[in-house]
């Protein structure tokens, strides 16, 4: 297929002939097509990138050691400490085959000298992974972070920007966590931010429910308020919010985030306010919830309020839900099987892409399958509803892809960390 081939197979797909199963070939060779033009494109950094993945995953105790140190690392109090944990690690896992010779001799040199040198070491070590980090990990500092994404905006590229870190502690942290997501919603530079509820308060109770969904709606109206406050001036001259999308840690979760999400934002006060929620297709439970979001952001248009957004995700903490339900002897609450979720993900994905729906609930494309991609271009097309469907990837992840995907969806929203 070539470049040009790409907009007459999606004028192919706006007329609405296919079936299913001749979309589904189609996406195929979308797919392929997108592949080779990005392979075709890769800069150098990006091959050199691949190759490095590429190695660590035939690598698996490297792989294991590298996502041991990562999450380590920054961990410990001294640097003591954390050089202990660092020869820790490789006593247990060796130096990774995958890296280069000149890496290996270094990571050897770093754990013999680590014990004597441990300030100097460590820093290295930290420094060392920051880097490494940094396509997928913007740095917090305002002198870092904001080029960044005006670059991004300059490219015609969206950022929506998530604070990294999982479930927090205690209040204390909750409330300092709520106040930095606040501070970078008054940044100018920033328009469009994800959060968890689990980020900004700590004292999620299932068994307490209606209680727990006040308490949320409280930190909720102090992110909303503050995207109204900060909103973005259009080029037409006209200002629009900015916009915060609500994120989801675990199962736990979702019934929680999606009732307090719904109820503030019938409040009067936010009713006009456009905001989003993520599903993991993962959860049998978010197909279910799809369909309440969709009737509900129906009647709240047909109120006189605003549309909402529902960004549809696979899901990344299936680890932690099988230890969570070994540890209490559950069933775990995703799906045992990928079939099951990719099966369940073109559900929503054709729920989300019905013009009944699409009308009052605008849908987030967001994977890094170029199947799934290309399924869903083709879909929209199909169905009428380009406007209403948008696609996102990850920042720093196969960017030779995300460039090919921009082009052909017309537009792209990459979803970014910050740290």
């Amino acid at each position: 297929m070539t470049d040009s081939s790409i907009p007459d197979m999606m004028a192919e797909a706006r007329r609405g002939q296919w079936t299913d199963q001749q979309l589904a070939a189609k996406a195929v060779e979308l797919a392929e097509s997108i592949l080779k033009q990005s392979n075709a494109g890769m800069r150098g950094k990006e091959k050199r990138q691949a190759q490095q993945m590429e190695r660590m995953m035939n690598d698996p105790a490297g792989k294991a050691f590298t996502l041991a140190l990562a999450d380590r690392v920054f961990r410990p109090s001294s640097p003591a400490r954390g050089a202990e944990l660092f020869r820790y690690l490789l006593d247990g896992y060796g130096v990774p085959r995958y890296l280069s010779a000149a890496d290996r001799f270094a990571m050897k040199m770093g754990g013999r000298f680590s014990a004597q040198f441990p300030g100097v070491v460590m820093p290295m070590i930290t420094s060392q992974l920051r880097k490494e980090s940094s396509n997928v990990i913007l740095p917090a500092e305002d002198g870092k972070l904001r080029p960044h994404l005006r670059r991004r905006r300059k490219g015609g590229i969206r950022m929506n920007i998530n604070q990294l870190g999982e479930a927090i502690l205690g209040e204390s942290e909750a409330h300092h966590r709520l106040q930095q997501v606040v501070d970078r919603l008054t940044d100018k530079d920033c328009d469009y931010i994800s959060v968890k509820i689990s980020a900004i308060f700590s004292q999620i109770h299932l068994v307490a429910f209606e209680e727990t969904v006040k308490l949320i709606q409280e930190r909720l109206r102090i992110l909303y308020r503050a995207a109204i406050t900060n909103a973005v001036t259009l080029p037409d001259g006209s200002r629009k919010p900015k916009f915060v999308n609500l994120d989801m840690e675990e199962y736990r979760d979702l019934h929680m985030t999606a009732e307090a999400f719904k109820r503030t934002l019938m409040e009067d006060e936010f009713m006009q306010l456009e905001a989003g929620i993520v599903l993991q297709a993962y959860l049998p439970d978010s197909w279910e919830e799809q369909m309440k979001l969709c009737a509900w952001a129906k009647e709240r248009v047909e109120q006189g309020g605003a549309r909402i957004k529902i960004r549809l995700v696979k899901g990344a903490n299936l680890a932690m839900e099988k230890v969570e339900a070994s540890m209490h002897g559950w069933a775990q609450a995703p799906y045992g099987t990928k079939a099951q979720v990719d099966a369940n993900y073109k559900r929503m994905l054709h729920y989300g892409c019905m013009p009944d729906n699409a009308r009052y609930v605008q849908f987030g494309v967001a994977s890094h399958n170029l199947f799934d991609l290309c399924y869903a271009m083709l879909l929209r097309e199909r169905e009428g509803v380009r406007d209403q469907v948008e696609f996102e990837m990850l920042e720093g992840m196969a960017n030779h892809q995300a460039r090919v995907i921009r082009q052909a969806a017309d537009g792209l929203l990459l979803y970014a960390l910050w740290f």
